[in-house]
């Protein structure tokens, strides 16, 4: 009998075992996780509703059959997310669980794999009382995000055991902290855009809802800049930002003549001081802008399109939804997930070195992932 092994009983892990067993009934699959039950990073996503897909998604179709042969019914708001039907991520876990019981899949809770070997016919896991064997290994243990829900880069260390390289693991999809100070504007939200630039050039831009913290700036499009906003090498912090600055425009429908143009309406309407950004921005954000330019119209109007910010760092792993770097993609063949370098190893889900935006994209790559290397596996 094939023994397959699976580290890891997160999204990515629970999707490949039961891709594993359906293909081949005659397996013995096993998933090793270290906390006390299956699937805890999942109860946390999407605020505790599972965003679980995106229809930008190129393979979406496909996870939307598999939850389907679970029992488990989707909607899609208008922006193409995809989430249970009751929009509650205990229902995704819930039904992965469910498949896995009763499939027969063995389950290990509490397994924390110290190390492992390669040997000839196959794998040994070393576990605090006991080793497991496999014929077929499958790393999905994660990145390094979310440690509170075993994410503490585990297979990181595996794969270099096994001769894999890494890409250096950063925390992504998290808040930005700035060097200005922001306290005053802690808690308020505003529709905007938010645009990143490297060397004075813009490499990001995105509009939605930005949050102002005590230390800097969240929100979804902060979070999704947080992707491109990388140490370059030979820098450290508090210096490694330097290059970085971030703009946020509270007029994105409209050009810098359009709002200098309002500005000088209200003006021309008894509007003076701090007034003129009166019912434009919220008081806070008014008042840092008229501390900054006075009553001079042509830097009010070029405040709101082009707020300044100066990135100090992002938040750390505690924070992050996501782990930028890993396994190197081209070390993995992507069509079958194994290992181009040592023969039956699969990575699956956040191990490798793939980050997407939020919306599902992420969610979308680990059950992706978990389904192609588990019906490889099976093989």
């Amino acid at each position: 009998m094939t023994a397959i092994c699976i580290i890891g009983g997160g999204a990515a892990g629970m999707a490949a075992a039961i891709s594993a067993a359906e293909a081949d009934p005659s397996l013995h699959v096993t998933i090793l996780e270290k906390k006390n039950q299956l699937g805890k990073k999942i109860l946390a996503t999407g605020n505790g509703r599972c965003n679980l897909s995106n229809t930008a998604c190129a393979e979406y179709a496909q996870t939307l059959d598999f939850f389907a042969d679970l029992g488990l019914l989707t909607r899609t708001d208008p922006s193409g997310r995809i989430y249970p039907y009751t929009e509650e991520a205990r229902a995704v876990r819930d039904a992965l669980d469910q498949k896995i019981r009763y499939l027969g899949i063995e389950v290990l809770l509490n397994a924390e794999a110290a190390s492992l070997d390669k040997g000839e016919q196959g794998f040994f896991i070393h576990l605090e009382n006991r080793d497991v064997f496999a014929h077929k290994l499958l790393l999905a243990c994660g990145g390094k995000a979310g440690s509170a829900f075993g994410s503490t880069g585990d297979g990181f260390r595996f794969a270099r055991t096994l001769g894999h390289r890494i890409n250096k693991p950063v925390p992504v999809l998290t808040a930005v902290d700035v060097r200005e100070d922001f306290s005053r504007m802690a808690g308020l939200r505003a529709k905007g855009a938010v645009s990143l630039y490297f060397q004075d050039r813009r490499i990001f831009c995105e509009e939605g809802e930005i949050q102002f913290t005590a230390s800097g700036l969240s929100g979804i499009c902060v979070f999704d800049l947080s992707r491109f906003l990388l140490i370059p090498e030979g820098k450290r912090f508090p210096d490694g930002f330097d290059d970085y600055r971030i703009t946020i425009d509270f007029f994105p429908d409209r050009d810098r003549q359009a709002v200098e143009a309002l500005l000088k309406e209200k003006k021309k309407n008894g509007a003076e001081g701090r007034k003129l950004l009166q019912f434009l921005v919220r008081r806070p954000v008014g008042d840092q802008i008229f501390a900054a330019a006075g009553d001079d119209i042509s830097k009010t109007a070029a405040l709101l399109k082009a707020f300044p910010c100066t990135p100090k760092s992002v938040k750390g792993w505690d924070f992050a939804q996501v782990t930028k770097g890993g396994v190197p993609l081209e070390e993995i063949n992507m069509e079958t997930m194994e290992s181009r370098i040592v023969k039956n190893l699969y990575f699956a889900g956040e191990v490798i070195d793939y980050d997407g935006p939020c919306g599902g994209y992420n969610l979308q790559n680990a059950w992706e992932t978990g389904i192609k290397a588990g019906k490889e596996m099976a093989k």
